[in-house]
Formats: structure tokens, sequence, C-alpha cells
């Protein structure tokens, strides 16, 4: 989780391939002074609870670009 100025951001982070070309990030990020507040009265594990849930989105939407990487995976 990281903290900008007056927005709260949790962001989850992939890499498609063995480098760094195809890297990946997904976050919830705050953008008015009441949703900062909401994301900073989380407790910490609804925070992995968030965390956990943009992960396995993230998940969902690399399996969904690896088929059309230029090599893809077997």
């Amino acid at each position: 989780m990281r903290l900008h100025s007056s927005r709260m951001e949790i962001a989850r982070e992939r890499f498609l391939d063995t480098g760094r070309d195809l890297h990946l990030t997904l976050a919830l990020r705050s953008r008015s002074a009441a949703m900062h507040s909401l994301l900073s009265s989380l407790t910490p594990e609804e925070r992995s609870e968030v965390s956990a849930s943009l992960a396995r989105a993230l998940d969902e939407i690399a399996a969904l670009l690896r088929p059309r990487l230029p090599n893809p995976p077997e």
C-alpha cells in the first residue's frame, strides 16, 4: 500500500515475462477525501483482503493476456 499526497493506493503487480518488459499493475486508488478516509480506516486484515482481491483479478487478467504474448507459455 502506498500513500501519494492525499491519495491512498492499494496495488498489486505482475510480470508476464522473465524480464522487465511485460509489467502490469492493478491499483485501487482514492480520488476524494471521503474515499481516502474510507481506505485509511481499513484494518490490516481488511487491507489484506482488498489486496488479495486485486491479486485474484490480476491473475485473471494475466491469464487472458498470456496467450497473446509473442511466445506464449505452453
